[in-house]
């Protein structure tokens, strides 16, 4: 039988409770020597109370709680043998999630207002994954990871709530600056996924520095799937203060959905672009593009796989410690003087 080990570096520690115990009966050897030929009469206070005792069982030598370390010791260092067939599944969807918070957001031709939509949608989407790690990029003027890629969806739900434009106080819409943290993102994963970037906006580029960012989504096998928040009507952006926000020349800013940027990153990444003037459905969307790459979890049995025998060591050691407690730690009483009163 072939043994392997988890944590093979803690073997070394089995040395502790084997010269513990040596210590133990060199010392009790000693102590025994000593008291010979003593006329006091030695007991033991345990759960029972207090008992006369033998001078050789006054100091047990701890065996039970030399044997229960070895035992605890041996199960850290998780012993494995044998093997057994295993089917795992492959996580193979990785979804970030890139926010405009600009504060054209705000404008309410899409109520309650664009950047609440936006946060519906995604909410919604939540809701229908299972198990995909999805992270959340942030961008107006520059942009940052918000929240890494991760399959807890509450800490992004969180973030979703409390997310607005003073989040980022540099106006703008930085797409080139969104596209490089999300290529950032993606590179520290696996790339063994189905990898997507959802960008939600509703504002056009300045310049054209993304397109080389975007040509780099492509190569990672990244589909953007983009979506233009707004109304080609549009819609005047409040101001916070009960009016509306103005240019230098003082004129009442009017926001309208710019689509070109948004979809020329989908056709240069072979993704999908869609208005949301109207309600979308984002999952259905996001499992219309799937179907273009991988499956959503691929199955696969992995034949040799070590089966885990570290609990075959740790109840015994545990029970064992017990019971070195209760037999090998009795509370032995102080030695006191007894002054005998002499009769006058």
């Amino acid at each position: 039988m072939n043994v392997s080990w988890g944590n093979e570096e803690w073997l070394w520690a089995l040395a502790f409770p084997a010269l513990f115990f040596a210590w133990n009966l060199f010392h009790r050897s000693r102590a025994s020597a000593r008291s010979r030929g003593r006329q006091a009469q030695w007991a033991t206070a345990g759960f029972g109370g207090i008992k006369p005792a033998p001078r050789s069982k006054v100091r047990p030598p701890k065996a039970l709680l030399c044997s229960a370390l070895a035992l605890l010791v041996v199960s850290i260092a998780q012993p494995r043998w044998g093997t057994e067939k295993r089917i795992t599944f492959e996580r193979s969807r990785e979804v970030i999630i890139a926010m405009d918070l600009s504060k054209s957001m705000l404008a309410d031709d899409m109520k309650p207002s664009r950047l609440d939509r936006a946060k519906l949608v995604v909410e919604s989407m939540l809701d229908t994954l299972e198990g995909e790690s999805v992270g959340l990029v942030v961008f107006a003027g520059t942009a940052f990871l918000q929240s890494p890629m991760s399959p807890d969806y509450q800490i992004l739900r969180g973030f979703l709530k409390e997310i607005n434009p003073s989040f980022i106080p540099q106006g703008g819409t930085n797409y080139e600056a969104m596209l490089t943290t999300a290529l950032d993102s993606f590179e520290q994963s696996d790339g063994m996924a189905d990898r997507f970037l959802i960008i939600i906006s509703d504002g056009e580029s300045l310049d054209s520095n993304w397109k080389a960012k975007a040509e780099e989504l492509k190569e990672q096998n990244v589909r953007a799937i983009c979506l233009g928040f707004g109304t080609k009507e549009g819609s005047f952006i409040p101001d916070g203060a009960g009016g509306y926000l103005k240019d230098p020349n003082g004129a009442v800013v009017l926001s309208k959905l710019e689509p070109n940027t948004l979809s020329q990153i989908a056709r240069i990444t072979e993704g999908e672009y869609r208005e949301a003037s109207v309600w979308i459905d984002l999952p259905q969307l996001v499992e219309d593009t799937v179907k273009k790459g991988q499956a959503n979890l691929t199955e696969r049995e992995r034949e040799e796989a070590e089966i885990e025998r570290y609990h075959y060591f740790l109840a015994p050691g545990l029970a064992l410690l017990l019971l070195s407690i209760y037999w090998e730690f009795p509370a032995l009483p102080k030695a006191r003087n007894i002054k005998r009163k002499v009769a006058a």
